[in-house]
């Protein structure tokens, strides 16, 4: 047998759904073998423990830790990093506990989070440089403006109360209802000061804000909300959602009209 072949019999041992394979082994290195393969999932189990510990704390940690058992047993890491451990763990609780769609959310969430923290480090453009850039527009570079958005930003549409239970959970307080929330809302994720953040927004700046992220002018922007809106309303939440971004930190440049005006 080659020494590739005996890595990759190796490697399927330790990290296979089928314990007894250990068996396949000559008799002294059974033992052996056994208790790598132990602590290999035991390692693999505490790192779960430690980037799910909102989810470990609400599910309690009999629940969890056997989500977290089948989870890695199903999909082993293939990353040099044990940072990649936890990725798709919200769907696997999520099949696991079909009922309780906030445990999925939450999963979501912790997870998001860490990814958020971790994204490349793209600067926000301060709202006081927007505000130069902006004094030299004229009316036509606004309608034409475009935004580029930090690389931390993530959006999805949650259907219970997880930051609710995210942040009672932080705090230890009392546990809020867990019914499902009436209407569908859109969670923002973004990092800002070396902090991931996460905001509901509604449904307005939802679409508003994924038109920008898909290229869409300011116009476009103007002309959806005064759609939705009318005209004044419209034009008002237009430029207040503009604020809120750039105060929020999460346009990285804008487009078009600041090349234009040399900005």
């Amino acid at each position: 047998m080659t020494l590739a072949a005996i890595q990759q019999r190796f490697h399927a041992t330790v990290t296979g759904v089928d314990a007894a394979a250990v068996l396949d082994w000559p008799g002294d290195m059974r033992a052996g073998l056994a208790v790598y393969r132990s602590a290999y999932r035991a390692r693999l189990l505490d790192c779960l423990r430690d980037g799910f510990d909102k989810c470990r704390k609400w599910i309690g940690d009999e629940s969890f830790d056997a989500a977290a058992t089948h989870h890695v047993i199903l999909h082993p890491p293939a990353s040099w990093t044990l940072d990649e451990v936890g990725r798709g763990f919200n769907k696997t609780i999520g099949a696991l506990f079909p009922g309780d769609p906030e445990v999925e959310e939450l999963a979501w969430l912790e997870w998001e989070l860490q990814q958020v923290f971790t994204s490349p480090d793209v600067p926000a453009l301060a709202t006081g440089d927007f505000a130069d850039r902006a004094a030299a527009f004229a009316e036509g570079d606004w309608l034409d403006l475009r935004l580029t958005f930090v690389p931390s930003l993530r959006t999805r549409v949650v259907r219970t109360n997880c930051t609710a239970l995210w942040t009672a959970i932080g705090q230890e307080a009392d546990m809020p209802r867990l019914d499902l929330v009436g209407n569908a809302s859109t969670l923002l994720l973004w990092r800002k000061d070396m902090r991931s953040q996460f905001r509901l927004i509604d449904d307005d700046e939802s679409v508003g804000l994924a038109l920008m992220q898909g290229g869409a002018t300011f116009e476009d922007l103007c002309t959806a909300l005064v759609r939705s809106c009318g005209d004044e309303a419209g034009i008002a939440a237009a430029g207040n959602m503009l604020g809120r971004w750039m105060t929020d930190a999460l346009v990285s440049d804008t487009g078009p009209a600041v090349r234009a005006t040399g900005g």
